[in-house]
């Protein structure tokens, strides 16, 4: 063994406790300080294989999960284990040969991990790719084809895990029981979560809502951008996102607003009661019809809801594609108004009228806007 992993020191004249101490220590200082040096060189190997990797891609989003950035830690262990098995056998140190023995089974779990990642993240980025080229041309549902692959990727890494452990000699019987009963503990410990997959499965196979969708779940409402086995992800019309469980999603009203390609609009206006109730559902409906984009022109319907305290209020149905819902609610609301006053319909407001006793003598009322 060299003379390095010998202490370097006279210890003749030291304690008889720290002259048996002191060779132990410091041969737990060298492999401390031949770790570190190993983990150095695999995080330094790691950072020039991301930085490489960051040369192929345009932006950080599109390296973050590409084949670059998961084989950065994977080199890493391998330089990692190479610099800790070379130190070692230059050291002299006897337990480098164990570690050659275990260079194979080392690198075949290694390459079974590494290519797993490699193909379920390819996988998963194919069928997404797919579908979303798919959806753009013949409006293919891509919920279930994005959910199928989350699965899919799960699966494989499993798979590769139990193979991975396989060849460091585990037997594959009681490894797949140990797997068992882990699973069964952690299926107890995490029921809430199995209860959000078992939800994920049947939002996938239902599908109130798709990915794309303008929805409301309980108060809050968005567009889906992301379904997984475990969250639901709506964005909401400010670029906020809602994560919800997807127990949560299944256990909840959902509304789904552009399921279907038209939406009828429900309008109320408040009108004088001294005013011409034809005339003013004529020009409801000429207003509505008028409009490019109400459709079904011949279902516009105006009629009467509600003879109210302070106005009569008329309602006003039409059908507009489900896209333009609200530019075209906010157009004839405008239109309203306007038409309203060309035509010189009323559209009133509440009144509060106060009367005033002095003495046996009433003044005249007043009218105060309510406020």
């Amino acid at each position: 063994m060299p003379e390095l992993t010998h202490l370097p020191l006279n210890t003749q004249n030291w304690p008889n406790w720290m002259q048996s101490m002191a060779p132990q220590v410091w041969l737990i200082s060298i492999i401390l300080v031949l770790t570190l040096g190993a983990y150095l060189i695999g995080y330094a190997a790691k950072r020039v294989v991301r930085l490489l990797g960051r040369r192929a891609y345009d932006s950080e989003e599109q390296f973050v999960g590409s084949s670059w950035d998961l084989a950065a830690p994977v080199v890493q262990l391998l330089v990692f284990l190479m610099a800790i098995t070379a130190g070692s056998g230059a050291l002299g140190f006897t337990f480098s040969e164990q570690l050659v023995g275990y260079w194979p089974k080392a690198l075949a779990g290694l390459i079974i991990i590494g290519a797993a990642v490699g193909l379920s993240t390819w996988i998963n980025k194919s069928l997404r790719s797919l579908t979303e080229r798919a959806h753009g041309k013949a409006r293919m549902d891509d919920t279930l084809v994005n959910f199928a692959a989350a699965i899919i990727r799960y699966a494989i890494l499993g798979v590769a895990i139990i193979m991975a452990m396989i060849q460091f000699g585990f037997a594959p019987g009681s490894l797949i029981a140990i797997v068992g009963a882990v699973g069964l503990a952690i299926a107890l410990a995490l029921q809430d979560a199995l209860k959000a997959v078992a939800a994920g499965f049947m939002i996938a196979a239902f599908r109130p809502f798709r990915i794309g969708d303008w929805i409301r779940i309980g108060e809050e409402e968005g567009e889906v951008s992301e379904i997984s086995p475990f969250n639901t992800t709506i964005k909401q019309v400010d670029n906020k996102l809602v994560f919800y469980s997807n127990d949560q999603v299944w256990g909840s009203p959902i509304i789904n607003f552009t399921r279907h390609p038209r939406r009828r609009l429900d309008l109320y206006y408040g009108v004088h009661y001294d005013t011409d109730l034809d005339h003013a559902l004529a020009v409801l409906i000429r207003l509505a019809n008028d409009h490019p984009l109400v459709t079904q022109k011949t279902d516009t319907w105006a009629g009467v809801h509600d003879l109210g305290d302070w106005a009569i209020t008329l309602r006003l149905r039409a059908w507009v594609p489900t896209k333009e819902f609200v530019q075209v609610r906010a157009d004839l609301t405008k239109g309203v108004k306007q038409m309203f006053d060309q035509e010189g319909i009323e559209i009133p407001y509440p009144h509060q009228v106060e009367y005033v006793r002095e003495g046996f003598n009433l003044k005249p009322p007043s009218t105060v806007k309510k406020e």
